[in-house]
């Protein structure tokens, strides 16, 4: 590690210094975040954050937390490279604390929502739009996942605590505040949580964070991201009357989109059905109601992860220039922009590609007829003018992430343009033609049923079809 130095001071200026264990100098820029431990501040080196104790050297309490810090310091975050900022040194003045190693060009993604929710479409558009949120909080489900895996908890999620790519070409996700990470699969006694993002168990007192109250956290930061809404102080009953913040964190009000209890029905935001699949929705319901009561009713981050990468793969782009859409939103049956009303032209189609997998006749038995080859997953993935990638497994699968790529596919000026990746074994179909492909390919629209196999054909795998 590099240490930072003190910078040069100017007459009249009075910088805020920390020094850790090891002789390195911190100046203290404004505080990005704020928790029961500490705060948290930016250094004048963009690498470094440093979380310095509310508590005094003497005080228990911050001996208490140096003792946990410690024993974060020994738990398989970096063998199992997570991006977690673990410490990489003790502050020792002015008051006990940590200093932790960032990416450069994150931020936090408390920005991307504060922008959003202050500049509302134009804002939501200029932060990403829907694609990157989804693409997001898909990443930081996997790192959940991963994280609760080892049977560990982060203890304090929140966009404060989310650091994100500040360039909206990149998808970087970096967990900071790891002094609340813990061994805690079902309960603990630490009662830490950022308001508005607690789960109702600890906002009560009932219990200690654990990996159920992380999915509580992540369920309320991703609604609030795709909808700009809270799901609990948005809605109408909440919003009249804030004094009822709190029974709605305490879980005695209802969330904006019971599907039974209309009495906090919020009549604002994004409409859901554009910017969340079918599969998302149920997660949500199904987090806010009945892990509402019961925190193990909750959706395991696995399961995030997987339906929102397959929300991914139905997103499309509105390239309805003229009208200055540039909305991305959930394809439909309605084949419509829900924000400008656009539908697809021939000079800007879209096509949805069905996933199947495929096993040749010669490992099926004898009685098995030709339709028994192909088997559909209940996968898609929706083409449009932006390039999508094409993976051994399907988006939605529990081994999508980490499956081989074969190819990009995208439409350009009216051909369907299949680029494929270098050593890839991918075979088009056409009728009864096959075709191995190689580089990039343009394939002019003729209402032909298609078929991209990936893999060798006398072996089961993988197929995408779609009429083209």
């Amino acid at each position: 590690m590099t240490h930072a130095t003190a910078p040069a001071r100017s007459p009249g200026t009075r910088k805020q210094l920390a020094v850790d264990d090891r002789g390195g100098i911190y100046e203290l820029k404004k505080r990005i975040a704020q928790g029961g431990q500490g705060i948290v501040c930016p250094t004048q080196d963009a690498r470094y954050l440093v979380k310095v104790s509310r508590f005094a050297q003497g005080d228990p309490r911050a001996q208490d937390w140096l003792r946990r810090i410690a024993a974060v310091q020994r738990m398989p975050i970096e063998e199992n490279l997570l991006p977690i900022a673990m410490p990489v040194a003790l502050i020792t003045q002015p008051r006990p604390g940590y200093v932790m190693e960032l990416m450069d060009g994150l931020g936090p993604m408390e920005d991307m929502l504060r922008q959003a929710q202050q500049q509302q479409e134009e804002g939501y558009i200029a932060t990403g739009g829907l694609e990157r949120r989804l693409r997001l909080l898909a990443r930081l489900a996997r790192v959940l996942a991963k994280l609760h895996g080892l049977g560990i908890a982060h203890g304090d999620l929140s966009p404060g605590n989310v650091f994100i790519s500040n360039s909206i070409a990149h998808d970087q996700i970096w967990l900071i505040d790891c002094d609340n990470l813990t061994y805690a699969v079902r309960n603990s006694e630490l009662q830490i949580y950022t308001p508005d993002y607690g789960a109702p168990e600890v906002f009560r007192g009932d219990r200690g964070i654990s990996t159920y109250t992380d999915i509580w956290s992540f369920a309320v930061m991703a609604f609030q991201m795709l909808t700009l809404l809270h799901p609990f102080k948005s809605g109408q009953q909440v919003d009249q009357d804030s004094e009822l913040e709190a029974a709605a964190f305490r879980g005695d009000i209802p969330w904006v989109d019971h599907d039974g209890d209309e009495r906090n029905r919020a009549l604002v935001g994004i409409p859901r059905d554009s910017v969340c699949t079918p599969a998302l929705r149920a997660l949500f319901r199904c987090c806010f109601q009945g892990g509402l009561i019961d925190p193990e009713c909750r959706p395991g981050m696995a399961q995030w992860a997987e339906v929102l990468e397959a929300a991914v793969a139905r997103v499309v782009r509105c390239e309805h220039v003229e009208a200055g859409c540039g909305h991305a939103f959930v394809w439909s049956s309605a084949q419509q922009c829900p924000f400008c009303g656009h539908s697809p032209t021939d000079a800007n189609p879209v096509v949805v590609m069905d996933h199947l997998v495929y096993v040749h006749c010669a490992l099926l038995g004898e009685d098995a007829r030709p339709e028994d080859q192909w088997t559909r997953t209940g996968h898609v993935q929706v083409i449009g003018a932006s390039p999508v990638p094409i993976r051994r497994s399907p988006p939605g699968a529990a081994t999508y992430v980490d499956s081989q790529q074969f190819a990009r596919v995208w439409i350009r000026d009216g051909s369907l343009i299949v680029e494929v990746d270098k050593g890839a074994e991918l075979t088009l179909q056409v009728g009864k033609t096959l075709q191995s492909l190689r580089g990039q390919v343009a394939l002019e629209r003729r209402g032909a049923r298609l078929a991209l196999h990936l893999g060798p054909l006398e072996k089961p795998h993988g197929v995408w079809r779609l009429t083209w």
